[in-house]
């Protein structure tokens, strides 16, 4: 079934300022069907009276009469059409309107992962999300209640958006769901939490930053991808990324004027913050997850204008734009949507490949290079702007540190039926067990014991001159174990934590050929060996761990002092279910587990998960 769905362009404020309507137009192309609310098998809106608390019925869908392809949402059940679609700007603040665009948004933005039309299941992920809670319907609140937030919940399998007053202005109400930007930062959370799980749970500043990190940049890309905004950004920029506090560069820009009127929004993409200490201007600390984000967005975002900047001359001088006043500008358009369409394949497909449990940036950071390198073998252009753009940033010291193995055979595979190694769990473990070299899996001492996660089969589409064709059909295969580490984070605390780890391989399903293998593990000689690393990468990789543990003792630490970190029953609350304001320490005898971290994100500042 098909229906025609309106979304706001970006949010009110950007829509008044920039002179342009509020909302366009989504046909979702792949849903099921449609139900009041909105509702859908993948995703349903629960909206709530703010006075009585009482559950709305919600916007009415009314099915496509004979002779018409698409349905719509309206504001009554029968009667007049009252297309939401159409909806003026004084009906922007009705229920009916926020149900309907909030709704539209998580879908398209679940779309950007997905396919982009029918037929094109191959174009990023090369399947559909699935979520973390294990579930298959997504509730969205939009008007959850009165604060200055937004969060998704894994516990509660919800997207909760809230709204709040204005400081300057008493009577106006800022409504977080009628903001494209944020509507599209949260549903980027659920997806990401489908994609890498553990990442709720970890206790390195930096993986839960890549969790903010790709959740704005989800929303630059539903900007991107908006057919009214961002022909009317490139206009005012004349056809430029390299400009700050666009609509494209700048996060939530109602939102974060609000809160804090010295900015142009929450966040700025266009930034050069680093972690050079020697940068006092620029430098971000490493145990702060939100203000971390900002330097790997920022990184990413100024490859994408690194990237669009080499595409326009290019573009330009096809025939259809070589005769015209300035070329490149009026290529600005299609070389966002080449370079757009990359990126969105590097980073998104990256969270398929990272490798299980704790990561940080340079982990990330090879799995772009990783994917990259699968689809695109023989263009280097972009794995060479993200190698410079790290360095620059003190992310790594040295390039060698993205270096990723790819492209290699393994005796293990020769004889192997990857249809059983996909299917079945035991052919998987017993793989992994006679073959844990090729895993980095510990073999000295004690056994350790590893878990198999569920593999995928995906289908990708790669560069058009790719040697083995169009289309990829890789075979996905994870493994996660437990590694035991100091925790010297003050007294009242177990000495010692244990932290998940894991490897990634990324396997040819004709070839049998290993694309890429990714591992979290700790660079003990035993895995540095596996992995055939020169000295100069062993001494890289000894760093880096160095860097997040210590990073690791600060941030639980700090949350230690702060009183969010709690051990067992007193993360719990009254109804036994863990509290939504604290992170849990499981402890066992001497060792503590962190659970619920990704907590902290909404419960620290005002508007932190945002």
């Amino acid at each position: 079934m098909k229906a025609r769905i309106p979304l706001m362009i970006q949010d009110p404020r950007t829509s008044t300022l920039a002179g342009i309507r509020a909302t366009e137009g989504f046909d979702p192309v792949h849903e099921d069907f449609f139900l009041d609310g909105p509702v859908t098998k993948r995703v349903a809106v629960l909206d709530f009276s703010p006075t009585t608390g009482e559950l709305l019925k919600g916007a009415y869908f009314r099915p496509p009469p004979p002779g018409r392809k698409r349905g719509w949402y309206s504001y009554t059940r029968t009667g007049p059409k009252n297309d939401v679609y159409k909806a003026k700007e004084k009906q922007l603040y009705s229920p009916v309107f926020m149900q309907t665009s909030v709704f539209a948004t998580v879908l398209k933005t679940m779309y950007l992962f997905e396919e982009e039309k029918e037929g094109t299941e191959e174009e990023v992920l090369g399947r559909h999300v699935n979520w973390a809670f294990g579930a298959p319907q997504l509730l969205i609140i939009p008007r959850a209640g009165e604060q200055a937030n937004a969060f998704y919940h894994r516990d509660s399998h919800s997207l909760q958006f809230f709204y709040f007053r204005s400081p300057k202005d008493r009577r106006k109400i800022i409504y977080t769901c009628l903001s494209r930007d944020i509507v599209a930062h949260e549903t980027g959370h659920a997806i990401v939490d489908g994609l890498a799980p553990d990442l709720l749970d970890a206790c390195t500043p930096q993986s839960l930053a890549i969790h903010e990190s790709i959740a704005d940049l989800t929303a630059l890309l539903m900007s991107f991808a908006s057919h009214t905004l961002a022909p009317k950004v490139l206009e005012k920029t004349k056809g430029s990324l390299d400009v700050s506090s666009t609509a494209f560069s700048c996060i939530a820009e109602e939102f974060g004027k609000e809160l804090y009127p010295e900015r142009e929004g929450l966040r700025e993409l266009r930034n050069t913050k680093n972690l050079n200490p020697m940068d006092k201007k620029n430098f971000v600390r490493d145990d702060h997850p939100h203000d971390l984000s900002e330097v790997l967005s920022g990184a990413l975002y100024r490859t994408m204008i690194n990237i669009h900047e080499q595409l326009k001359p290019e573009i330009a001088k096809k025939p259809r734009y070589a005769e015209r006043e300035d070329p490149e500008f009026s290529a600005s358009g299609e070389a966002l949507r080449v370079g757009a369409k990359r990126l969105r394949r590097m980073i998104f497909r990256a969270l398929d490949v990272l490798p299980s449990g704790e990561i940080g940036f340079p982990d990330y950071g090879r799995a772009i290079i990783a994917v990259d390198q699968i689809a695109y073998p023989a263009d280097d252009n972009m794995r060479n702007l993200i190698c410079k753009e790290f360095v620059l940033r003190h992310i790594i010291n040295d390039e060698k540190a993205l270096r990723v193995q790819t492209n290699f055979e393994d005796d293990a595979l020769k004889d192997i039926e990857l249809a059983d190694l996909y299917s079945s769990d035991w052919v998987a473990y017993d793989f992994a067990n006679k073959n844990k070299e090729l895993f980095c899996i510990p073999v000295r001492g004690k056994p350790i014991p590893f878990h198999v996660r569920p593999r995928l089969s995906v289908k990708k589409k790669y560069d058009d001159k790719h040697p083995a064709g169009k289309i990829g059909h890789e075979c996905i295969f994870k493994i996660a174990w437990q590694h035991e580490e100091p925790n010297p984070i003050g007294s009242g605390y177990p000495q010692k934590r244990v932290i998940t780890v894991g490897t990634t391989l990324v396997i040819d399903w004709k070839t049998r050929k290993i694309l890429a293998r990714l591992t979290s593990s700790p660079p003990t000689k035993y895995r540095l060996k596996c992995q055939k690393l020169d000295s100069q990468q062993r001494k890289l990789a000894r760093h880096e761990y160095k860097q997040q543990q210590a990073a690791r003792d600060k941030f639980l630490r700090r949350l230690a002092d702060e009183g969010i970190l709690k051990i067992g029953k007193h993360a719990i609350d009254p109804t036994g279910q863990p509290r939504k304001s604290v992170v849990m320490a499981e402890v066992s005898g001497d060792t503590m587990r962190i659970r619920h971290t990704a907590n902290m994100l909404h419960i620290v500042g005002r508007g932190a998960d945002l």
